[in-house]
This record gives structure tokens, sequence and C-alpha cells, in this order.
């Protein structure tokens, strides 16, 4: 990518995932309007939509679904559970052109709290 100087240079990186090297016990999720940490044992299925724009997240108790762009690296380290945060990204970069190869950009994060019936199910 081209930087303000006219060298080519990293992406820019949006800041929506931090991770770690050690197994996260919780995966903290942030957006403008709330902060839920779930925890990864109660974790029961994960995809990635094949265009890498959606993600769902289902736990015992919530369902979460992330939308944005390069979702498949948030994919990954949530399947190590190697995710600790994935926040919404800064109104600057929603408007951004991305490039392949670039972070991974979340534009919202939905997160529903099932009922009991929906929890017995699983």
């Amino acid at each position: 990518m081209l930087t303000q100087n006219g060298k080519f240079g990293a992406p820019p990186d949006p800041g929506c995932l931090e991770t770690r090297e050690i197994p996260a016990i919780f995966l903290r999720l942030h957006t403008p309007r709330a902060q839920i940490a779930l925890p990864y044992a109660s974790l029961v299925k994960l995809s990635l939509k094949l265009d890498e724009t959606a993600l769902e997240i289902s736990f015992v108790t919530h369902h979460v679904v992330i939308s944005g762009k390069h979702l498949a690296e948030i994919y990954q380290s949530v399947a190590e559970a190697h995710a600790i945060v994935i926040s919404v990204a800064p109104e600057d970069f929603s408007a951004e052109i991305q490039l392949p190869g670039q972070k991974a950009l979340v534009r919202a994060i939905r997160i529903e709290p099932l009922d009991a019936a929906e929890r017995r199910k699983r």
C-alpha cells in the first residue's frame, strides 16, 4: 500500500483483533453499544462464509454474527482460542477500500442472547 510519503508499506491495521500465543479462557467482544466476555468452553460452532465477509460464532448462551472483510484471520484465531478481543473498526476504516492480504476489518458485531428453549437444543 502506498503511504503518505509515497513509499510502499504494510497495509493499515484497523485494530479489530487482539491475540496472544497462549489460548484464552474468554473471548471479549466490543461493539459501540456493548461489551461482553464469553467463555471458550461454551463455544459450540464456528463458521465463516467463503467470501470472508461474515463469521458466525455460536455459544451455549449466545449467538454472535460478525460482518466485515477478510475475516479468515479472526476465524483462525477463534478456532485456536488465541483471539482475546474482537472489536468493531473505528469509523475512519469502515469506508476505506481494502486490498487482499490486509488485516481483518470488522464493520459490525451482533450479539444475541439465547432463551432457555434455544439453550436446551444445544
